[in-house]
């Protein structure tokens, strides 16, 4: 007989309500943060600044 157990944390799928409810000022600083990241990062490949920080040694 195969044990089953309820994980304390939901699926990755899981359909449903949200976990989390945000806020509208909660939802415009989170796109914000994302935005500036996503340019950050866009601006660091551009530049070639992004340097392989794994240790092949």
């Amino acid at each position: 007989m195969k044990r089953q157990f309820e994980s304390p944390q939901p699926s990755l799928f899981e359909e449903g309500e949200p976990s989390v409810v945000l806020t509208r000022a909660q939802e415009t600083e989170l796109a914000m943060l994302v935005e500036t990241l996503l340019r950050e990062i866009a601006m660091a490949l551009a530049n070639g600044g992004i340097a392989d920080d794994q240790d092949h040694s």
